[in-house]
């Protein structure tokens, strides 16, 4: 019997332990990648910008900054076939507080909460994402965080690992 009882305590404490967390989200696929010398994707130079990337029904890349101002273009066949932007499309920046010249954040642009494709959140110029369906926002500065709930606890935004390379930036999980 205390074989049984130290074998299951050992059990739970191995699963227990693991470190499994992590702040990246594997929910929903994303690959994409873009040159940072080019407009719009320049003024991810800048700390503190965030622009959100979908693909529009019609094929095409949109590219939204927090200004509102909006940048289509075409895909190419290459980019339409490799090019997957998460639930709702991508939201991606450079934080304003971090010191790391190479620190960019990507983010889902769909909202977590709601979960669905066509709930968008709205970036804008202080670094935070709101959703109108759920009136949530969150703080794009500060890793995904929720800084102001309409209900009890709120998950962070789906957020993506990103690799510079150059001028590149690709975000891929």
């Amino acid at each position: 019997m205390k074989k049984v009882l130290f074998l299951a305590f050992a059990l739970i404490l191995s699963v227990g332990c693991e470190n499994s967390y992590s702040t990246m989200s594997v929910k929903y696929r994303v690959r994409f990648t873009c040159r940072m010398d080019t407009a719009p994707f320049n003024q991810l130079s800048t700390p503190g910008r965030f622009l959100s990337v979908r693909i529009l029904p019609d094929g095409s890349l949109s590219v939204t900054d927090p200004d509102g101002n909006e940048n289509k273009r075409p895909l190419t066949q290459k980019e339409s076939s490799s090019f997957i932007l998460g639930l709702g499309g991508l939201i991606i920046g450079k934080p304003l507080f971090d010191t790391n010249v190479s620190s960019y954040y990507a983010f889902d642009l769909g909202c977590p909460e709601c979960d669905q494709q066509q709930y968008r959140l709205k970036i804008d110029l202080s670094g935070n994402a709101k959703c109108a369906k759920c009136g949530n926002t969150w703080s794009l500065n500060n890793g995904g965080y929720p800084v102001e709930t309409t209900s009890g606890k709120v998950r962070t935004l789906y957020r993506y690992p990103v690799k510079t390379s150059g001028s590149s930036i690709t975000v891929s999980n």
